[in-house]
């Protein structure tokens, strides 16, 4: 069987071409924990370009069962498909964030018309979301829990690694919600890697891994 391949957790620097154009926008704040309400009036519904921060995007069903799709960071605009398509999304601020909000209605007045290249960074940033979360949809679908701790685990080794250090920047319990996964499931798979001696720790500001290779293994990639 052909693995799927990894994609990143948390989605940073997907448009940076953006930097050009924040003087248009109006820089907003966020304080943790704080939900970011959409407006479905045209005149006042807009997006967002994250500076500084980490966002949560989720659905919640009527129930009230939330599922974590996954995380933008720095770079990275939000609230960008709702602008355009309805959608039941909502976003979290999980952090002290700094952004810069567009109007909507910016899109068709200035940005398709005078930056063109703002637009195709956009088109492609909104396939790599696209992308994000087929894998994530194929990884519950063909793997079990162990497997897919291990490929959330490799995913941080090839896209959080800083200057030789894995920085996760997911605490453990927003790591099980992303999986779908009970926090003690996560906490004992956490722990037989620990066990066999392929990582030294995990926190939200590092995960020590001591064994790529086995921990590629078990990832089936």
């Amino acid at each position: 069987m052909t693995a799927v391949p990894l994609a990143p957790i948390v989605l940073t620097n997907l448009n940076t071409p953006w930097e050009q154009v924040l003087h248009l926008g109006r820089p907003v704040r966020f304080r943790p924990r704080q939900l970011i309400a959409f407006s479905h009036d045209d005149e006042n519904s807009g997006f967002y370009y994250v500076r500084k921060g980490r966002i949560r995007l989720s659905y919640v069903s009527v129930r009230g069962q939330e599922k974590v799709l996954f995380y933008v960071g720095k770079g990275t605009l939000f609230h960008d498909i709702p602008v355009l398509v309805e959608s039941d999304y909502i976003f979290t601020c999980m952090e002290p964030t700094f952004a810069v909000y567009f109007r909507k209605k910016l899109i068709s007045a200035v940005f398709a018309r005078e930056y063109p290249e703002i637009m195709l960074n956009w088109v492609e940033s909104t396939a790599h979301k696209s992308r994000n979360l087929f894998m994530q949809l194929c990884g519950s679908g063909l793997f079990d829990c162990f497997t897919n701790v291990c490929r959330a685990l490799c995913s941080m080794v090839l896209h959080n690694n800083e200057q030789g250090r894995v920085i996760p920047q997911l605490t453990r319990q927003e790591l099980a919600a992303l999986l779908g996964i009970h926090r003690c499931s996560l906490h004992k798979s956490l722990a037989r890697l620990y066990d066999e001696g392929i990582i030294g720790g995990y926190s939200r500001k590092e995960l020590v891994v001591h064994d790529v290779e086995r921990l590629q293994g078990y990832a089936q990639i």
